[in-house]
């Protein structure tokens, strides 16, 4: 068995079809590509449970397209007051990078790649100054083509680029097949087959152009499956009364087809993962609490004992000098976390603003003072003593992340 498949921890083994599609779906939902060459024992599992794998990706609002050698999960569009404000500049250079690759043949240098995409950068009047933040940008917008198998390195790595090299000897292999792939469905077309909206002219009204699902329950069921959590107040009317009404039942449902379990409340729900049948790789890239590679995780550390802080307060948030007040007396009690964080505790509320706003868990309302925000979910993580490392949490302790 190969170190791929033996990862999902005795999949072959699994008697209980209801449970192998589970993890199947659970697996299909954080990584929505799967290609050949890479994923092949995982895209045989998909031919084998197609059929329900099918069912329990639509009950959340997600379409399955299966290939011989290729398998693509297309997700509901997410409510557009959620989508993070700003453009990503691997975002910007991705999109250009995939309007030049069908012009380009099937195997082509990375230097040939590199400047047909600044070459479509310069025609829509974006500035390329091949600085380290640009080129950065760059190689991230490829590594997003690699993971989805659109790109294959089959000589050298894109990360090359960064060495300085105009032409590093990097060979790719362009799949033009898997092009349309990138595109989401559902897109209103005018009458000439075309988008209605452009995304480049109109991004706003091209995202709010996106269809979701009509289906109430598939619309609150999928942003379970996609949130760490979801909040009862980022929902329409339609959504509330149907998580008031519903979803204790109904969602309850859905999360046993992905082997989860529901925690809801007043505020907002999520999905848990048991401890008996955790699976880490089917688990989001979002991690919280986990020790940071190559250091005493700071960061992780201080977010929790503010989170506990906060929670003890009876508060749920503060203003941001109270958080930097806060965080400068954490730094004076542990003399162990990084020299420039006890230092700078300003430059601390910042890094966790960021670890936490990456799952929800904290709002941050622009004013004169910035205001915190912590959702009630946050409490249900308790401070680590300072001599523990900050493992990974069991699975029946933590949410899903995707």
């Amino acid at each position: 068995m190969t170190a791929v498949f033996s990862s999902l921890e005795g999949w072959q083994s699994l008697e209980d079809e209801q449970e192998a599609v589970a993890s199947l779906a659970r697996r299909l939902r954080v990584r929505t590509w799967l290609v050949g060459g890479r994923d092949d024992e995982l895209i045989e599992a998909v031919h084998r449970y197609l059929p329900a794998v099918r069912a329990v990706l639509a009950s959340v609002g997600c379409t399955l397209v299966v290939e011989p050698d290729l398998v693509r999960v297309y997700t509901p569009a997410a409510p557009v007051g959620r989508l993070p404000g700003g453009a990503s500049p691997e975002g910007v250079w991705f999109w250009l990078t995939v309007s030049v690759l069908e012009s380009l043949p099937a195997k082509a240098r990375l230097g040939q790649v590199v400047s047909a995409v600044r070459g479509a950068a310069a025609e829509v009047q974006i500035e390329v100054t091949q600085s380290r933040t640009e080129l950065r940008a760059l190689v991230g917008g490829l590594q997003m083509l690699c993971e989805r198998g659109v790109v294959t390195e089959l000589d050298g790595r894109v990360e090359e680029l960064m060495d300085g090299e105009q032409d590093p000897p990097v060979l790719l292999r362009i799949h033009h097949a898997r092009l349309a792939h990138l595109l989401p469905r559902n897109v209103p077309l005018d009458d000439d087959g075309q988008w209605a909206v452009a995304p480049g002219r109109a991004p706003q009204r091209w995202l709010q152009s996106l269809k979701r699902p009509d289906n109430v329950a598939v619309r609150v069921c999928g942003m379970l499956t996609d949130q760490a959590v979801v909040h009862v107040c980022d929902l329409d009317e339609e959504e509330r009364q149907w998580f008031s009404a519903h979803l204790a039942r109904e969602g309850a449902r859905v999360a046993e087809t992905f082997g989860l379990h529901l925690e809801h409340r007043l505020e907002g729900a999520c999905l848990v993962m048991p401890e008996e049948s955790c699976d880490d790789h089917a688990l989001g890239p979002f991690r919280f609490p986990l020790r940071q590679r190559g250091g005493t995780g700071t960061v992780r550390h201080a977010a929790l004992l503010l989170i506990d802080h906060l929670t003890v307060e009876g508060e749920q948030g503060g203003a941001i000098s109270a958080v930097v007040r806060r965080l400068s007396e954490l730094g004076a009690q542990y003399p162990k976390w990084r020299e420039e964080y006890r230092q700078r505790p300003e430059h601390l509320a910042e890094e966790i603003a960021a670890l936490l706003q990456g799952a929800d868990l904290l709002r941050v309302v622009a004013g004169f003072e910035d205001w915190w925000w912590l959702s009630p979910a946050a409490a249900r993580w308790t401070v680590v003593p300072e001599e523990a490392q900050l493992a990974a949490p069991s699975c029946g302790a933590g949410m899903e992340a995707s």
